[in-house]
């Protein structure tokens, strides 16, 4: 895939985003990040399932049991990706 084809599909995206409704979108992005950030984290050996990861980062909350280098390392990947 060239440069001129990465920016026709830019162009598409940017056309069809302006038409999902703005709730929808935030949605998907919300579940994006917490998926994203469980598979990063957990690539690297991080033990926080997907529900933990979630309750972390959606709820700020704190998961028992866990190490806090875990917990640490899924809100700073969150923040770094963001």
């Amino acid at each position: 895939m060239n440069y001129t084809e990465l920016c026709q599909l830019k162009e598409e995206l940017l056309r069809k985003k302006s038409k999902i409704p703005q709730t929808a979108f935030e949605s998907f992005e919300k579940s994006f990040d917490v998926e994203y950030t469980h598979n990063s984290t957990a690539i690297e050996g991080n033990t926080l399932t997907l529900i933990e990861t979630k309750a972390v980062l959606d709820d700020r909350l704190s998961v028992g049991g866990k190490p806090l280098r875990e917990i640490y390392e899924v809100v700073n990947h969150n923040k770094a990706f963001s």
